[in-house]
C-alpha cells in the first residue's frame, strides 16, 4: 500500500508539471502569435510550488497560479500625457502649414519656379500684386495723358482686388475645413467611449470565477491611447477591472453609462462654428490638449487673426487711396471720384468703384487740373512708402510682412515641438515595450526552456508508470 502510494505521489507530481509547463509553453505561443499585433501586452505565467503536508517532506510538485498580463501602469499613465500634446502639435503643424501654403507665392510674373513671398517683388501673389500696383501709378505719373497708362492702373487694381478675395476665401475654406475636421474628432470621440462602455461591461463577467480579461483590457488599453491623442482625459480603474473616463473633472464614461460630447453651431465674426459641449448638461467643454483641442486653436485664433489683418489691409488701402484720389483730377477735368467701392470695405468684398469700371477718364493723375500734370499720381504712387496701417505706423508692405513672419514663427515652432514630442513619445514607448513588448528571442528561449521541462515531466511519468507496473507483476 504504502509503495502504490509513493507512486501514485510521484504520478501527481508529473501531472502538476506537465500542467504547468503546457500552460507556459501555451503563454509563449500566445506572445509569438501576437508579436506584431497592436497595443498586446505580453503574457507571463506564475508558478509556484505546491503546498503539500506528506510524503516525508518531498513536495508535492509546481501548481500554476495564474498567467500576468505585462503592463506599467506608470509608464501608460506618461505616454498618455505625452500624446495629448503630441496630439495638439502635430494639428498646428499641419494646419498651420496648410495656411502657410496659402501665402506660399509664386517667384515672378510668368516664372514656373515657386518661391516664397520675400523673392520677385513682380510676383504673381499678394506681395506681387501690391507692387505692380504702386508701379502702375508710378508709370502713370511718367505718362499722365498716357491711356494705356491708366489702363494698366485700372487691371493692377482689379488683380490686386481679386487676390484679396482668393486670400480671404482660402482662410474661410480653411476654418471650414478645421470646423469640420472639430466635428469628425468629436464623433470619433464619442464612437470611442461607446467601444469603452462595452468593454467595461464585459470585463467584470470575464474576469468572474478565475476568468481572464487580459485580451479585453488589451483592446481597452489601445482604444485609451487613441483617446488620449484626441483629448485630455484622466482615468481612474475600479476593483473590478473597470475604468472611468474624465475630461476636466467632467464623466464621460462611468461603468458602462457613457456622456457623449456635442457640438452646437455658434455665429463667431460672421462664421458658424462647432462649439463642443457635454451631452448631459450642456455646459461648454474645455478642451486644454489633445486633436481636437489644435483644431479649435487654429480654427478660433489663428485664421480669424489673419483675416483681421486682411481686412485691416484692405480697409486702410480704401481709406487711403480714395481720400487722395478724391482731390484728385480725371482727364477730362472731373474732381470728387472715388477709385475703391466705399461701401466694401474689407477683404472679402473690395471692389473698384463702378465710376473706374466705366471710364479710365475718371482716374485722377493730376493734382491742379492741367492735364499733364502728375502731381496726383505720384501722391499715389507714394502712399506704398506711407505709414497707413496700424495707426499710422506701418507700410502696407510692412504690414503683411509681419503678418506672414508671425506665421512662420507659428509654423516653425509648431514643427520644433511636434519634433521634439514625437522623440519624447517615441522614448517612452521603446521603455513601454521593455515592459510589454514581445521579444521573438526571449520567446524562443523561453520556448526551448518549457519544452525540456515538459519531455523532462513527461518521462518522470513514463518512468514511475513502468516502475508500478513491474511492481504490480511481482
Amino acid at each position: 500500500m504504502a509503495i502504490t502510494s509513493s507512486a501514485s505521489h510521484g504520478i501527481e507530481i508529473g501531472r502538476r508539471a506537465l500542467q504547468a509547463q503546457q500552460a507556459s509553453l501555451n503563454a509563449t505561443g500566445h506572445n509569438i502569435a501576437n508579436t506584431n499585433t497592436p497595443g498586446f501586452s505580453r503574457r507571463q505565467v506564475r508558478l509556484e510550488n505546491a503546498i503539500s503536508s506528506g510524503q516525508n517532506g518531498i513536495g508535492s510538485g509546481a501548481d500554476l497560479e495564474g498567467v500576468t498580463r505585462q503592463r506599467s501602469r506608470f509608464i501608460d499613465a506618461q505616454m498618455r500625457v505625452q500624446q495629448q500634446v503630441l496630439g495638439r502639435w502635430e494639428v498646428l503643424e499641419r494646419a498651420i502649414g496648410t495656411i502657410e501654403a496659402v501665402f506660399n507665392e509664386p517667384a515672378g510674373a510668368g516664372s514656373s519656379e515657386a518661391g516664397t513671398i520675400f523673392n520677385e517683388p513682380s510676383g504673381l501673389g499678394l506681395s506681387g500684386s501690391f507692387s505692380r500696383f504702386w508701379n502702375a501709378w508710378q508709370d502713370l505719373a511718367n505718362v499722365p495723358e498716357s491711356g494705356a497708362a491708366r489702363a494698366a492702373v485700372r487691371q493692377e487694381a482689379d488683380f490686386m482686388v481679386t487676390t484679396l478675395h482668393q486670400y480671404h476665401d482660402k482662410l474661410r475654406d480653411t476654418r471650414n475645413e478645421m470646423d469640420a475636421d472639430v466635428m469628425d474628432e468629436v464623433s470619433d470621440i464619442n464612437e470611442m467611449l461607446d467601444e469603452l462602455a462595452d468593454i467595461n461591461a464585459q470585463v467584470p463577467r470575464a474576469s468572474f470565477n478565475g476568468g481572464d480579461a487580459s485580451d479585453l483590457k488589451d483592446r481597452r488599453d489601445l482604444i485609451i491611447d487613441e483617446l488620449s491623442r484626441r483629448v485630455d482625459i484622466s482615468l481612474t480603474e475600479s476593483e473590478n477591472g473597470q475604468v472611468s473616463v474624465l475630461l476636466a473633472g467632467h464623466n464621460l464614461l462611468q461603468g458602462d453609462h457613457v456622456v457623449h460630447l456635442r457640438v452646437r453651431q455658434a455665429v463667431d465674426d460672421g462664421t458658424s462654428v462647432s462649439r463642443v459641449h457635454y451631452a448631459d448638461d450642456g455646459t461648454l467643454a474645455p478642451i486644454k490638449e489633445g486633436r481636437l483641442s489644435g483644431l479649435i486653436e487654429v480654427r478660433d485664433n489663428v485664421v480669424p487673426k489673419l483675416l483681421t489683418n486682411l481686412d485691416e489691409m484692405a480697409a486702410g488701402l480704401i481709406t487711403e487711396i480714395n481720400a487722395l484720389h478724391r482731390t484728385g483730377f480725371g482727364k477730362d477735368g472731373g474732381t470728387g471720384v472715388n477709385f475703391f467701392d466705399p461701401d466694401k470695405i474689407d477683404a472679402s468684398n473690395i471692389a473698384v468703384d463702378n465710376a473706374i469700371l466705366s471710364s479710365l477718364n475718371n482716374i485722377a493723375a493730376s493734382a491742379d487740373g492741367n492735364a499733364g500734370d502728375n502731381g496726383m499720381a505720384l501722391a499715389l504712387s507714394n502712399l506704398r512708402n506711407g505709414n497707413i496701417l496700424s495707426d499710422g505706423t506701418q507700410t502696407m508692405e510692412g504690414f503683411y510682412y509681419e503678418m506672414l513672419g508671425e506665421v512662420g514663427a507659428l509654423s516653425g515652432e509648431a514643427q520644433t515641438m511636434a519634433e521634439n514630442h514625437r522623440l519624447f513619445s517615441s522614448q517612452i514607448e521603446n521603455r513601454r515595450q521593455s515592459v510589454q513588448g514581445v521579444s521573438l528571442n526571449d520567446e524562443a528561449s523561453q520556448l526551448v526552456l518549457f519544452q525540456r521541462a515538459y519531455q523532462a515531466a513527461a518521462r518522470t511519468v513514463s518512468i514511475i508508470d513502468e516502475l508500478l507496473e513491474i511492481t504490480v507483476n511481482i
